[in-house]
């Protein structure tokens, strides 16, 4: 099923992006570029999967036929490639990429001259024109630019620049070792020169560009494997990527109460924690705001409270945090359910980027990471995603507000963006502590409901989980029940 959203365009290659869509898709972009420049510049990159080359040489070849320049920056990271857009001062660009799903998926991102997808109102835009696009070729062709390793080159020193010189002395003073696996993704491209630079101590795994070892998405069962090489060579930590090196999954060593609580990979809430640690205990601006989305753990408020920063809650979707970002002129925010920080002047998370920041809190303290964790203050996230038809959806989320409207010790409920957004069910504090309870149709894989719950105890955090299902599938149930009864009506 092609799923097209705020978050990009994504589908089976050959099933759902078959050549006239991503020929409409280039067609409506080019459209869109061209009623604010005559002769735009993209930049053009992607990940490693089989199928990037292909769709990158349809959608150039449109491109060029519009009059519509090319920087050809073939395979890149996502952050590099939106670094890129900065870097040439180009109108746009495109990530062909389908992030964490698997090999034969694929899709593409299109983006704003900042670096960032598209607004909302302009993806929606560009995904109504790839229906009936009426773009007849330019008179003057486009001309194409292979840069692909001049970027990855300025993306290496856009790295350096963002830790500084003290603190590329003080990580290459501290001799860290790293194990890391790109898992043929794009993170390869780069990721031995940076550490390299920091005098990192590299254990190498997967490198080989387009070989996929494990699965895609880095998470605890893909990556657990690395738990033993980063025992066992005396690591300070694991890095696993997706395929476009925009997310990162950490693995930290058995040597703590808190690995051996927790386990030993690092929830995308607890990364966050130490890239928002790293950024204000250094910030001396007087913007002091972490942007997240609303379901990003409590965690990150108790971390930006202890540096008297306030931390401002916007509905998921990485250009909805960029944006209150902007807004706010904020040094850091991210999106803790999906493993990301964001930096300035980046306008995504950087999974790369991430790690090194993480690398020079470590090196800036000397400490490993664990002792850093261990005063954290303690947080439980459970999740679970539920099949549910996308047509009710709305009617789901306006039947789980009533219903929680009407339940005991609640304390707020908040919703976020519009009638899809996110729902937030806050309960007053009790003997277990404080929680929540999060709801969300899926953007990105229709006919899901995600269910967060997030407590200072993982027992209550699994019981507001519990509350959480249990909730949606009475809801469900009415919503199904009162259909049937309107049809019975009509008849």
């Amino acid at each position: 099923m092609l799923t097209e959203s705020f978050s990009g365009i994504r589908g089976i290659f050959n099933k759902d992006l078959t050549k006239e869509v991503i020929e409409n898709y280039a067609l409506s972009y080019a459209s869109f570029l061209k009623n604010k420049k005559p002769n735009p510049l993209v930049i053009l990159g992607m990940d490693t999967r089989p199928s990037s080359p292909i769709i990158k040489e349809y959608m150039k070849k449109i491109f060029l036929r519009q009059g519509i320049d090319v920087h050809d920056v073939g395979f890149n990271t996502t952050p590099s490639i939106q670094h890129g857009v900065r870097h040439y001062n180009a109108d746009g660009g495109v990530i062909i990429s389908a992030s964490h799903n698997e090999p034969m998926w694929n899709g593409w991102k299109f983006l704003r001259e900042t670096g960032s997808v598209l607004k909302p109102e302009e993806i929606k835009e560009v995904i109504e024109n790839s229906k009936s696009p009426e773009n007849p070729d330019s008179k003057t062709r486009g001309k194409s630019e292979d840069r692909g390793s001049e970027l990855r080159n300025a993306y290496v020193d856009f790295i350096m620049e963002m830790i500084g010189e003290k603190g590329i002395i003080a990580i290459q003073d501290a001799k860290l070792k790293v194990v890391v696996d790109p898992n043929g993704g794009a993170a390869a491209t780069v990721i031995r020169d940076i550490l390299e630079k920091l005098n990192i101590r590299i254990v190498e795994k997967n490198m080989e560009l387009g070989v996929f070892n494990r699965l895609v998405e880095p998470n605890e069962k893909s990556l657990a494997y690395l738990a033993y090489y980063v025992e066992d060579l005396d690591a300070d930590i694991g890095a696993g990527w997706d395929c476009d090196g925009d997310r990162v999954e950490l693995v930290i060593p058995n040597s703590s109460e808190f690995s051996k609580k927790r386990g030993r990979m690092l929830s995308g809430h607890y990364i966050l924690g130490l890239i928002v640690e790293a950024i204000l205990s250094e910030y001396d601006g007087n913007n002091k705001y972490v942007v997240v989305n609303d379901a990003t753990s409590d965690l990150i408020k108790d971390i930006a409270q202890k540096h008297d920063a306030e931390t401002v809650e916007v509905e998921v979707g990485e250009i909805n945090v960029v944006e209150k970002m902007e807004e706010l002129n904020a040094p850091v925010g991210g999106e803790g359910s999906s493993s990301g920080g964001i930096t300035p002047p980046s306008r995504c998370r950087d999974g790369i980027l991430s790690l090194v920041q993480i690398l020079h809190l470590m090196a800036k303290r000397k400490q490993r990471i664990t002792e850093i964790l261990e005063e954290f203050p303690e947080y439980y996230n459970e999740r679970a995603a539920i099949e549910c038809n996308p047509d009710i959806a709305v009617k789901i989320k306006e039947k789980l507000k009533e219903y929680w409207e009407n339940q005991e010790h609640i304390k707020e409920i908040r919703t976020t963006g519009d009638e899809t957004g996110g729902l937030k069910i806050i309960r007053k504090p009790t003997k277990e502590g404080p929680g929540w309870i999060w709801y969300r149709a899926s953007k990105t894989e229709k006919g899901k409901f995600r269910i967060i719950s997030d407590a200072k105890q993982r027992e209550y955090a699994d019981k507001l989980l519990g509350m959480g299902e249990k909730a949606f599938n009475d809801c469900v149930t009415d919503v199904e029940l009162e259909s049937v009864d309107a049809y019975l009506e009509k008849e």
